[in-house]
């Protein structure tokens, strides 16, 4: 069984720096600017965390506050507090690691989204959207999420997500309801974009968005990522 493959997002709002990186790509945002890298960095276990390192780009530690999310069988996620240097700067704040397990089966899907919405370390929420093959539109996607809520994490029955884009089909805004088992009323989330890039991949269209986001009435940060497939051209 081949390992998990990792990605890693951390967010700095005091210095306004904030990243996304994965295997074969890293993108750093400076305020509103991003700044892209053709390499992901080498992402290896440090006791209960990761260090993350690209030469000349960043050098991070991700130690977790919380109990890992499942967000469905193939992906785990876990809420981390963040520090060291990206940008030629010295950073701190809150970020994620996710563990996929198995990859996505893009014969089987149209779109993947990834949400997360980090308040401090006791509060957040991390969902995975899968929309599938066909599907007539986002009221047909599988949505696996969980609520970090006083430092527990809380399952969700029920996730419904609301997205504004932009003409280039890219996320500019959105809402959320959280239904939580055994709670009459819903937890209730929105964001809008602070910073995003987009890039091509195999066949897909990535769109990767940092969001300034309030959750339950508290501001936090965090980011919304929309992978597309792309179509090929029809023959002439």
């Amino acid at each position: 069984m081949s390992a998990p493959a990792l990605a890693l997002a951390f967010f700095d709002q005091a210095r306004e720096i904030y990243g996304t990186a994965r295997s074969g790509t890293t993108i750093i945002f400076e305020g509103r600017h991003p700044v892209p890298h053709p390499t992901g960095p080498a992402l290896e276990p440090v006791g209960d965390g990761w260090r993350a390192e690209l030469a000349g780009v960043l050098e991070l530690e991700l130690a977790p506050v919380a109990e890992a999310a499942e967000l469905g069988k193939e992906v785990t996620a876990r809420v981390c507090r963040v520090s060291g240097r990206a940008a030629g700067r010295t950073i701190e704040g809150l970020g994620t690691l996710a563990e996929t397990h198995s990859p996505p089966v893009w014969e089987q899907l149209d779109a993947l989204r990834s949400i997360s919405a980090l308040v401090d370390e006791r509060n957040a929420l991390l969902a995975l959207a899968r929309r599938p093959r066909n599907a007539l539109g986002h009221g047909q996607e599988r949505i696996n999420a969980r609520l970090l809520h006083d430092g527990k994490v809380m399952a969700v029955d029920d996730t419904r997500l609301s997205t504004v884009y932009d003409s280039g089909g890219r996320q500019r805004s959105a809402g959320l309801e959280l239904w939580v088992p055994g709670e009459e009323l819903p937890h209730r989330g929105s964001g809008i974009v602070i910073a995003g890039s987009s890039l091509d991949l195999e066949g897909l269209r990535v769109h990767t968005a940092v969001f300034r986001w309030r959750l339950d009435g508290r501001d936090g940060v965090g980011a919304y990522e929309l992978v597309v497939r792309r179509e090929p051209p029809a023959a002439a």
